[in-house]
């Protein structure tokens, strides 16, 4: 009987099984998750601590008089400016050259006991060109024409010499040392030069209207050499910049002269003489030089430190000689006096 009862409050006591799914209630759950909108699964933010203080300053701050702003002064109207890369800068003008090349500014190195700037300057060339004429007939006094201006003078149309002979351009070269400075170099030099004339030959036995030979010509020929010691006057070019250099040359010389005939031979005098020799005498040179320097101060000085070139001149000079043996005997004065034009540099 206990177990029967025991049965009985077992059944009586045991949960009821759950109830089968019903179809149609699933469908509705899953229409109502459908239709529930996506911002309902991301929670709204909660308000900040400071949007709240914010929320109440703006309610505090409504029942105060509002402050109106200051006034913001109108922008001023930018000028139009052009872009460029950088900032454009005038050009340097050409004292600001000058002043930054270091080839224009003086240079500081002595390079003598005088003082002077630049390289050492110890030789003097020159090149120069004049019109030149031997002056043979000088001391002829007879009728006419003198010896040489009958061979080699101007001639009318039958041959016959009518007036002097023209001078002819002689260039010469000159060289010299310069072993001393005294307000300017002292110096010791040579200089050699060459002339050349040339005639139709004279006939031994002329027609009438034909004294010179077509067929047959002479030449004459001097080369004048001098020794000649020197003095220039730099001390205002080297200190004061004043372009002008005076100076003056004194000195022997020595004239080598020749005859020829159209064959080229020597030519002979009636007696047989060969027509060459020498002539000694003396000579003067006095002229003046402009120093180029002065025109372009800086090139002049580039051309000193690459070349040793010291200064570069024109010059102009008045030349007096005297080359017929001092005077003495019957001899050929082939002195003259006369000009030249030249360039010299000096290194």
């Amino acid at each position: 009987m206990s177990a029967a009862l025991l049965l009985v409050t077992s059944a009586l006591l045991a949960p009821e099984p759950p109830p089968p799914p019903d179809p149609d209630a699933d469908e509705e759950l899953i229409i109502e998750d459908d239709e529930e909108p996506a911002d309902s699964e991301a929670p709204e933010p909660e308000a900040s601590s400071e949007d709240e203080a914010d929320e109440e300053t703006e309610a505090d701050g409504e029942d105060e008089p509002a402050v109106p702003a200051p006034k913001a002064s109108p922008a001023k109207p930018t000028p139009a400016v052009i872009p460029t890369e950088g900032q454009s800068k005038p050009p340097p003008s050409d004292e600001a050259l000058r002043r930054d090349d270091p080839l224009a500014q003086p240079d500081t190195r002595p390079r003598d006991r005088a003082g002077r700037p630049g390289s050492p300057q110890r030789f003097a060339l020159e090149f120069k060109m004049g019109p030149y004429l031997p002056n043979i007939d000088r001391a002829y006094s007879g009728a006419g024409l003198g010896p040489y201006a009958t061979i080699f003078g101007q001639t009318d149309s039958t041959g016959a010499a009518i007036d002097q002979p023209k001078q002819f351009p002689m260039p010469v070269l000159a060289f010299e040392w310069q072993f001393l400075y005294l307000a300017g170099p002292l110096g010791l030099g040579t200089q050699i030069g060459m002339f050349r004339d040339k005639a139709d030959a004279l006939v031994a036995n002329p027609s009438d209207g034909n004294l010179r030979s077509q067929a047959d010509d002479t030449k004459f020929a001097v080369i004048p050499v001098a020794l000649l010691a020197s003095y220039r006057f730099e001390l205002l070019a080297d200190r004061f910049r004043v372009p002008l250099v005076p100076y003056l040359k004194a000195g022997l010389a020595y004239a080598f002269f020749w005859n020829t005939s159209g064959s080229g031979n020597l030519a002979r005098n009636s007696q047989g003489d060969v027509a060459r020799g020498g002539v000694p005498g003396w000579q003067l040179n006095a002229g003046a030089m402009f120093r180029l320097d002065v025109l372009e101060p800086g090139t002049a000085k580039k051309l000193d430190s690459l070349t040793g070139i010291n200064h570069t001149y024109v010059f102009g000079e008045y030349q007096l000689s005297r080359i017929a043996n001092f005077g003495v005997g019957q001899v050929l004065d082939l002195g003259d006096n006369t000009w030249f034009a030249g360039l010299a540099i000096e290194f």
